[in-house]
């Protein structure tokens, strides 16, 4: 299997704790990945006073880029924009082929992972991952990732692309076989899924335990195990076997995000995004992530 590894890192700040956090992180990210680093700002209003707008936030991206340039001996670039701040982050992502955006998270307030929310539709349209960081909570590696497994297309997928976390992290792994309680007809196959993802993990010499169990909504139990066993990340995958737009819709994937306390990558298959709020981005992962 081909180790996955990432150049370019995409931090949307709007000089609030929560993304000044979410930039701490993907530092991290970078230092040892040896990763360009660019962040960008989005002006949301510029109809009013915009050279003063405009010229604050080149100062602020400016002053922020430098401080991170000389403490951390990185790369890093930076983007003032105009324009929707979802819609921005995700065109500079296809535009410039970056291989990962990590953004900061609230569970209250403007950022809340709703319908209507900038982390929402950025997950719904970015195409690349994306990496949601919760509060201000450090977090500068991954040790332990939750590996959820739900019986969907193309569910052991996003293996291949966090190899190199745990490479690199010395991570080990909690693979969660789950099945819902109305399904349980399909234990027999999510055995074979959580097998399959074994001979894979045991070939890479990785440390990891398994649990298989039945449960009443998998979002839950997924926050529910999370809260027990203390991950440093959680891995999440879209399905195929629903529309795209349906699927984050739902619950499973806004719920972790939203309720999680613990950073979530949100890893999507090759398709085209249904539009959301008027514009379409096509997914184009070139197999890179963290």
């Amino acid at each position: 299997m081909k180790v996955h590894e990432i150049k370019k890192i995409l931090v949307p700040i709007d000089f609030s704790p929560l993304s000044g956090n979410a930039l701490q992180t993907a530092i991290a990210i970078c230092k040892r990945q040896l990763a360009i680093l660019t962040l960008i700002h989005v002006i949301e209003d510029p109809v009013l006073h915009w050279p003063q707008k405009q010229k604050e936030a080149l100062e602020n991206l400016a002053k922020v880029a430098k401080e991170s340039r000389i403490t951390h001996d990185l790369v890093i670039n930076q983007i003032v924009q105009v324009g929707n701040p979802a819609y921005e982050i995700c065109r500079w992502a296809l535009q410039k082929e970056f291989d990962l955006v990590v953004m900061g998270i609230s569970h209250s307030g403007q950022y809340k992972f709703n319908d209507g929310s900038t982390a929402c539709k950025v997950v719904y349209n970015s195409p690349c991952p994306v990496m949601t960081i919760p509060g201000t909570r450090q977090w500068f590696d991954f040790k332990k990732i939750l590996f959820p497994i739900r019986l969907v297309p193309q569910a052991l997928d996003k293996y291949d692309y966090i190899r190199t976390i745990i490479f690199k992290n010395n991570s080990s792994l909690l693979i969660a076989g789950l099945v819902n309680k109305s399904e349980s007809y399909n234990l027999a196959e999510m055995k074979n899924l959580v097998e399959t993802i074994q001979y894979k993990i045991e070939a890479d010499t990785v440390p990891y335990k398994t649990l298989m169990q039945h449960c009443d909504n998998v979002a839950r139990e997924v926050l529910k195990i999370s809260q027990s066993e203390q991950p440093d990340l959680i891995v999440i995958t879209a399905t195929l076997d629903t529309p795209i737009k349906e699927f984050f819709q739902g619950p499973f994937t806004r719920d972790i995000v939203n309720q999680a306390k613990f950073p979530v990558l949100s890893i999507r298959p090759l398709s085209t995004v249904e539009p959301l709020n008027g514009f379409r981005f096509t997914t184009n992962y070139r197999h890179s992530i963290i």
